[in-house]
């Protein structure tokens, strides 16, 4: 089970995901993702991912799945502070550069201003 709240930014949306990624949750997660990442008048959304307390390999197929249509439509998923779990399997799965991740708030705005509002 997870939730997810979102903030809205410029152009931005940042998703704070907090829970578990995991096979029974990747119908409702996918579903939401996507309707985020293809809102309109959104470039960029930003997933804070340091609240997963478990992630499985279909949780992050939905995070491959949201970037590649994101970016078909000129938009994109970036991480934010993913959580060992999280970072464990992306690692594992030799996928760490396939999404533009950020370690720090402080980060993330240096390289997308619009969330600093």
């Amino acid at each position: 089970m997870f939730t997810l709240l979102a903030e809205s930014h410029n152009n931005v949306t940042v998703l704070r995901l907090t829970g578990d990624m995991l096979l029974p949750d990747v119908p409702d997660l996918n579903r939401q993702l996507e309707a985020y990442i293809l809102a309109p008048g959104i470039r960029q959304v930003v997933l804070d991912l340091s609240q997963v307390e478990k992630v499985d390999a279909s949780g992050l197929g939905v995070l491959v799945s949201a970037s590649t249509k994101g970016r078909s439509q000129g938009r994109r998923l970036v991480l934010l502070t993913p959580a060992p779990p999280v970072e464990e399997l992306l690692r594992r799965s030799e996928i760490e550069g396939f999404f533009p991740t950020f370690y720090s708030e402080e980060e993330l705005k240096g390289y997308i201003p619009d969330t600093a509002e």
